[in-house]
């Protein structure tokens, strides 16, 4: 007979026991998970219910933006689990009715796998209920089920897309999760999805079978989605150079027999392959319109593929990879920079595991500059296990100013032209990177090599004019050094050292320059995150030099919300970087889930993450100057709103805006 707890507190004292004995049994089980190897099945089914002309700018939507409304798609993967939340996946079998055997609304692939014992079920997003740093997020309720079970009722104390709300079945005696049935927002996906847990030792910890029901739902559009998958499956599969397309394999290693629906979505998907071949066959005979049809064909898959698409291609030895040229989640916005677009290009070549070649480079336009920006970092790895690796950068930064050209020109031509109001200390960079790095230690690395640097006058009629050079270059060897005593438990200090010297490849500039940096990215329990970041640089020889830092710079290619935001000033002029001979400079931050915003109607329930900022630098020709600041992010923006001050007196206000919409898609 199910027995009820009776009264709010009596169900809480008994929720927070059984509670107890499931965070023992995380702990408990959670070493005994170490390289586990398990085979996995999956399968997705989706049915278009209503679709428009927006779903084929979505990423990874483009192949269901038309034709068939109903699609199908099984995978038989090796997974190889290094503990209960870090795994590889390996895709050994693939059988779809999706063209290209694309996948469709890829944050499927998270609801896979839930970590319902971690902080987060998928991969730093969604608070687990079952997860001790959550608890203060969930209320709880439980019933007797058994002498040997009880159900589990959880759900948020507040409305946000990153709490759940559902029910567990737990063994009482040990507090093992046997089932739950979760219901969230993840993503653009509404979901339930149904967890049955394994009972083996550490496998414990992972699921044994999941199943979700899902809706997405975007501008007009509304797709249903159903996903299955099964670990430890029985099938082993040798290992292969690549993945292959068969849906006879499928049939062989699938460990659950399809459903009658699934049969039917193959059934029409053969059908309309079959038309289409008669339809090919009966065009080939006007040849002229077969070439101008096919033609037409190529152009558009080929446009569709890559505006919107990911480029990819991948074999057993290299990849590449090149970001979608329409794609909005490389736009941002600052006030103090205008809007700026960015695309990657993902490229590696490997000999074997300890060998390998990577081009990542990054391209980047500043509409408000009308400047180009890109950096090619080209390195080749040769001892991952001790950081070992030799990298060849090139690329241009921003234009860079030379407040020495300036003063000359006002001492020799006094009475000339305004030179304030020119761009006569303003030059174009582009630049040289070759060095080598390797870890002599645990805790110390070392890293040496050579930038060259060629620095071209942004005006050079004027520069002509008044006899002054119109380029300056540099050659300069470096050092670099990085401490981590603490390993990753602790800051970690770098300490860089450059020195130019004259006449090595035409280099005219002769200077000196010393910088010191401590970073500490502490990650304290409940997805939350203090960012502390210190340092100093200064020039020892000032003879006609540019003011050019390696960690106080103008980011012409920033990274964004996780990356980049933290660690630089917002609002700080470009030109401001390169003035003085010295910096001192400190940044603070902290993330977490839920702070303030939660609370707000209506959008509250959309914030994931806050963040509060504190930095400051004090400079040679300056009062010391401050930036305070607040940021969010959700599922479409991350947006930060900054305030600078030098010394007491306010400075300005501005906001930084980078687009978060279809970010894990």
């Amino acid at each position: 007979m199910l027995q009820s707890v009776s009264g709010e507190e009596t169900a809480m004292k008994k929720g927070v026991s059984i509670m107890e004995r499931i965070y023992d049994y995380r702990k408990s089980t959670s070493a005994m998970i170490d390289s586990l190897e398990d085979h996995v099945y999956a399968k997705f089914r989706f049915n278009v219910e209503h679709r428009n002309l927006f779903l084929q700018f979505i990423p990874s939507m483009y192949y269901i933006s038309k034709g068939p409304t109903e699609y199908i798609h099984e995978s038989y993967m090796k997974v190889f689990l290094q503990d209960a939340y870090n795994y590889d996946i390996d895709t050994r079998v693939v059988s779809s009715t999706i063209r290209k055997n694309s996948r469709a609304m890829t944050p499927l692939v998270d609801f896979m796998s839930p970590h319902i014992y971690a902080v987060s079920l998928y991969d730093g997003h969604m608070l687990s209920p079952f997860n001790k740093h959550n608890r203060w997020y969930y209320r709880f309720n439980e019933k007797q089920l058994s002498d040997s079970t009880t159900w589990l009722e959880f759900r948020p104390r507040f409305y946000n897309t990153q709490l759940v709300n559902g029910y567990a079945i737990v063994e009482t005696a040990t507090g093992r999760i046997i089932m739950t049935t979760m219901n969230g927002e993840f993503d653009m996906i509404t979901f339930r999805t149904h967890v049955q847990m394994d009972n083996e030792g550490g496998r414990a910890l992972i699921p044994k079978r999941c199943s979700t029901v899902g809706t997405f739902k975007f501008m007009g559009n509304r797709i249903s989605t159903v996903f299955d998958a099964d670990y430890n499956c029985p099938i082993s599969l040798p290992d292969s150079a690549g993945t292959l397309s068969s849906r006879e394999m499928m049939n062989i290693i699938r460990p659950i027999p399809l459903t009658q629906k699934d049969q039917e979505v193959y059934e029409a998907y053969d059908s309309l392959q079959h038309a289409e071949e008669l339809a090919r066959q009966a065009e080939q005979a006007d040849t002229t319109r077969h070439k101008k049809n096919l033609a037409k064909k190529i152009f558009w898959d080929t446009l569709g593929d890559n505006l919107i698409q990911p480029l990819e291609a991948e074999s057993k030895d290299a990849s590449i990879e090149l970001s979608p040229i329409i794609n909005p989640l490389y736009l941002s916005y600052s006030a103090s920079r205008g809007v700026r677009y960015k695309m990657k290009l993902r490229m590696r070549y490997a000999w074997n595991q300890y060998r390998y070649l990577t081009l990542n480079p990054t391209f980047g336009y500043n509409f408000r500059q009308q400047q180009f920006y890109f950096t090619a970092p080209l390195r080749m790895t040769y001892n991952p296990k001790r950081n070992g690796y030799a990298e060849i950068v090139w690329g241009n930064g921003n234009p860079i100013s030379n407040s020495s050209v300036k003063e000359a020109l006002k001492e020799e031509y006094p009475d000339s032209i305004d030179f304030d109001d020119t761009d006569l200390d303003k030059f174009k960079d582009t630049y040289l990177q070759v060095f080598n790095n390797i870890m002599v230690f645990d805790w110390f690395d070392v890293e040496t090599g050579i930038v060259y640097h060629h620095r071209k006058a942004l005006d050079k009629a004027t520069m002509q004019q008044y006899n002054m050079p119109t380029s300056y270059r540099s050659f300069a060897p470096v050092l670099g050094l990085k401490f981590l005593p603490w390993l990753n438990r602790g800051p970690l200090f770098a300490i860089n050292y450059e020195r130019a010297i004259k006449g090595v490849l035409e280099s005219n500039l002769d200077y000196e320059r010393w910088e010191f940096d401590a970073q500490w990215k502490k990650k304290i329990p409940g997805l939350r995150v203090l960012n502390l970041r210190a340092g100093a640089g200064l020039y020892t020889n000032t003879e006609n030099y540019f003011l050019d830092y390696e960690n106080f710079r103008d980011e012409n290619l920033p990274e964004g919300w996780d990356d980049n935001w933290s660690g630089n000033f917002q609002l700080l002029s470009g030109s401001e970087y390169n003035r003085s001979d010295y910096y001192i400079r400190g940044n603070i931050s902290y993330e977490s889930p839920m702070v303030f915003g939660t609370w707000l109607p209506y959008l509250g329930k959309y914030i994931e993450k806050e963040r509060f900022y504190l930095s400051g630098v004090q400079l040679s020709h300056s009062r010391p100057y401050y930036e305070f600041g607040y940021g969010f992010t959700n599922r479409y923006i991350s947006l930060g709103l900054f305030a600078s001050f030098r010394g007491h007196r306010f400075d300005g206000c501005g906001l930084q805006v980078d687009f978060e919409l279809f970010k894990r898609w």
